[in-house]
């Protein structure tokens, strides 16, 4: 389906705040159709990271948002260059006006863009074995996949670029802020020199700013260890935290070989992951430790009213929402996202629980505050849901509006003990709207439903 899009900013508007786009994001997400497209972009925004700790105006962000639902089932080549050319992740790791060497005025080429284009964008850290586990040296410990030397020579490849020439004025070495469109080179602030990357490959002297680009990002995007990197994150966003090394394998496998055999078709990707038997374990009773995840704060707002079939106006609040529960969106505390996606559970050595990360008690109250927000309408007028329905059935038995919820938000899952506290707590009232106001509030905070399966 076609992307649902963001609100258009004045390019003058130098004061707006982010709070448009975040509004947007929350409507898009709960009332538009196109709902896989968001889910992956989404999940690419948790590897390409930019954080309104450093651009946070609309106009900053609506043109990298843009790009991620755009690109969502595009080819990870052409991610890789729509965003290293944005000028919001330009202006967030320091690769726009990022400028050659030179010694005499004490001036080093910026090594931010380069680092993590490798750290946490393509590659990783150690090398990879395609089902994503570590490449060992003889002495039992990770291969690196990189050097600081290799960091430092493709710091050298990212100079030269600038902010695209705001409209009516001439191209400059420098040009003022602007984030519409794809940053633009000034060759005599590019460095010419050899340089050498990954494994020794080597780029000749002499190339332009957009040669050497092109040169170095065709290198990364070939490197075998970004099937198996983007497979494991993507999985870990979309399924579960844990997959297992063969589930990580298809996946790779996916993205080596594409749609006709083009390599890093996200669509052939995705598919993958999705309709993958590993991804349906959820539903058998006996799912092996470990497996899903907890559902982020603003995927635990958005698919609760989504579930709950919720009205949501664009001027709604539920970015604050999200935020009370630990999670500002589009606001991720560094460049390794709002929690590490590598993230291993305390006292659980290898088990990978990234957004328990910022599961702090005061966190897990205020999502139980959220639910009972939703389930009692306590989120404002922005927020409305037809609770007939449901009133409807507690009405003939409340064991009837326990069971939709069981269907509804715990996918069958929902056990005996946890039915009983349900139906005792309805019982409380033989109000209908009372008893279906209940039965949301305690299955919508049960760790059944928090934690995705």
């Amino acid at each position: 389906m076609p992307p649902s899009d963001y609100p258009e900013v004045p390019v003058e508007d130098t004061l707006q705040s982010l709070t448009p786009a975040q509004r947007r994001f929350f409507y898009n997400a709960i009332q538009e159709p196109d709902q896989l497209r968001q889910r992956v972009a989404f999940a690419l925004h948790q590897i390409w990271v930019v954080s309104a700790a450093k651009t946070n105006q609309a106009r900053m962000m609506v043109p990298y948002l843009r790009i991620l639902n755009e690109q969502a089932f595009g080819n990870y080549r052409k991610l890789m260059e729509e965003m290293t050319l944005n000028p919001t992740m330009g202006r967030y790791l320091d690769m726009v006006n990022n400028v050659k060497p030179d010694r005499a005025r004490g001036i080093n080429a910026n090594e931010n863009y380069a680092r993590e284009i490798m750290q946490l964008f393509t590659v990783g850290t150690v090398k990879l074995n395609p089902d994503g586990a570590p490449v060992l040296d003889a002495q039992g410990k990770p291969v690196p996949a990189y050097t600081q030397s290799t960091i430092e020579n493709l710091a050298l490849v990212f100079t030269g670029w600038t902010f695209p020439p705001t409209p009516g004025r001439a191209p400059a070495a420098i040009n003022p802020a602007y984030y519409t469109g794809k940053m633009v080179p000034w060759e005599a602030n590019h460095d010419t020199s050899a340089k050498v990357l990954l494994d020794g490959f080597r780029i000749q002297a002499g190339l332009t700013a957009r040669q050497d680009l092109d040169t170095a990002l065709n290198h990364l995007f070939e490197h075998p260890n970004v099937g198996p990197f983007v497979a494991r994150r993507l999985i870990g966003s979309l399924v579960t935290s844990n997959p297992s090394p063969a589930y990580v394998a298809r996946v790779a496998a996916a993205f080596e070989r594409g749609t006709g055999g083009a390599r890093g078709d996200l669509k052939a990707v995705v598919k993958a992951i999705l309709l993958d038997p590993e991804a349906r374990l959820g539903d058998e009773s006996d799912a092996p430790p470990g497996y899903g995840h907890l559902r982020e704060p603003v995927l635990y707002v958005t698919s609760l009213l989504r579930a709950l079939g919720a009205t949501v106006a664009e001027a709604n609040g539920l970015a604050g929402r999200a935020a009370t529960m630990g999670q500002t969106l589009f606001t991720a505390p560094t460049v390794f996202n709002y929690f590490p996606l590598l993230y291993e559970l305390p006292g659980s050595p290898g088990v990978l629980a990234p957004e328990f990360e910022i599961m702090t008690p005061a966190n897990a109250l205020a999502r139980a505050n959220f639910a009972d927000a939703v389930a009692f309408s306590r989120l404002g007028a922005t927020v409305t849901m037809d609770l007939t329905p449901l009133m409807n059935l507690a009405a003939v038995h409340p064991w009837y509006a326990s069971e939709a919820m069981n269907r509804v938000l715990l996918h069958g899952r929902m056990t005996d003990a946890t039915r009983e506290q349900i139906l005792a707590a309805m019982a409380y009232s033989e109000d209908p709207v009372y008893q279906a106001q209940t039965a949301i509030y305690l299955s919508a905070s049960s760790l059944l439903y928090q934690v995705q399966q």
